[in-house]
């Protein structure tokens, strides 16, 4: 046998192995987006984010605009989208105590320290849980752009969901 072929085969099994492991990182993308109310009202830089109810991706987030609309990213691919599956929603709005929104730092230049965030949503909505209706999606195979999604800031039994 050449040494070649000593090499070759291991290399090849390696290269298979790399593959097969890769993780969710070549997992197919559908389209996300939607528009997010609370209360019915749009609330501009609201963090959705989406976690998998099953560990097939790291899942992903997307922030809303002034009018609530907003379009997910994944987290494991950087990319628009997110795999298909069930995804159980957490929502975060950060705000200066006199609920202004901070002013983002320049590029190049770390946040000031000194700024003071705090969180303006009630933890009903920032906590994953699958048993509140508001806080569950299924994304399909060819993806959601139309997903409206409906939340209180008080919790109720029949808090409305995703339409």
């Amino acid at each position: 046998m050449s040494l070649r072929s000593l090499l070759f085969v291991p290399g090849l099994i390696s290269l298979f192995f790399a593959i097969g492991c890769g993780g969710g990182s070549g997992e197919k993308l559908v389209p996300v987006a939607g528009k997010l109310l609370v209360d019915g009202t749009p609330l501009d830089g609201v963090v959705v984010t989406f976690v998998p109810e099953k560990a097939n991706s790291a899942g992903g987030t997307g922030m809303t605009d002034a009018t609530g609309a907003f379009s997910v990213a994944s987290l494991d691919q950087n990319l628009p989208g997110l795999p298909p599956g069930k995804y159980i929603l957490t929502y975060s709005r950060m705000r200066l105590p006199d609920g202004s929104a901070a002013s983002e730092p320049k590029a190049g230049t770390p946040a000031d320290p000194g700024i003071i965030r705090v969180e303006t949503l009630p933890s009903h909505l920032q906590t994953p849980n699958s048993k509140v209706l508001a806080n569950q999606v299924v994304i399909p195979e060819d993806g959601n752009t139309k997903l409206d999604l409906k939340v209180s800031k008080t919790m109720s039994p029949g808090q409305m969901g995703p339409g």
